[in-house]
């Protein structure tokens, strides 16, 4: 288990990096449900931002069971997902800011796990939102259907999160740029993630 000094040198060195200029998705997905998802251990949302607890309050509507943190990603490892990880690796996912992704990215290498999918979501200067995924290609092939969503991008990717294909194809990229309403609290740059056992199709 990695010490609370070592958890915390991982998190100054979070801070410390650029945040990554790429940005992610949209509104209701039709056609996830046809092949098995991904089972989620727990759905991490920052409760300080209100896109995050909006994706959080649809992640409930698909079944998922959430966590709430404040920036930061100590107590849950220390409290939860360390012990939980030590009986089998399960799969989690969020929506937070750079920090607690890039914490939870390397201590799932130790645990034989990977982000499978992640997509940044950027405001843009003209009131746009960019979305732009990494993850398995028959799960962006959905995604790619979102290019006209609404303001509450929230949904989509709530939706997208929680019906991750437990049968992944390649990986594969996208961007979607959308229009939508800037929640006044929200930083300009917000990640979509999930962390689960690496399988291909």
């Amino acid at each position: 288990m990695a010490s609370r000094r070592e958890f915390l040198q991982i998190g100054v060195a979070a801070l410390a990096l650029p945040i990554s200029t790429r940005g992610v998705l949209a509104p209701a997905l039709a056609g996830l449900e046809t092949e098995p998802s991904t089972p989620l251990y727990k759905v991490i949302y920052d409760e300080r931002f209100p896109a995050s607890r909006a994706f959080a309050e649809e992640s409930t509507r698909f079944g998922a069971e959430i966590h709430a943190i404040k920036g930061d990603i100590t107590d849950f490892w220390y409290h939860d997902l360390y012990y939980r990880w030590k009986e089998s690796p399960v799969a989690i996912a969020g929506l937070t800011a750079h920090g607690p992704i890039f914490c939870m990215e390397r201590l799932a290498w130790d645990n034989r796990m990977r982000v499978v999918f992640r997509a940044d979501h950027r405001y843009r200067e003209d009131g746009s939102i960019e979305h732009a995924l990494s993850g398995p290609a028959n799960m962006l092939r959905q995604a790619a259907e979102l290019r006209d969503a609404d303001s509450d991008w929230t949904t989509g990717v709530a939706n997208l999160v929680t019906h991750v294909p437990l049968s992944r194809a390649q990986t594969s990229q996208t961007n979607i740029v959308a229009s939508t309403a800037k929640h006044p609290d929200d930083p300009e740059h917000l990640i979509s993630w999930v962390i689960a056992s690496v399988k291909r199709a």
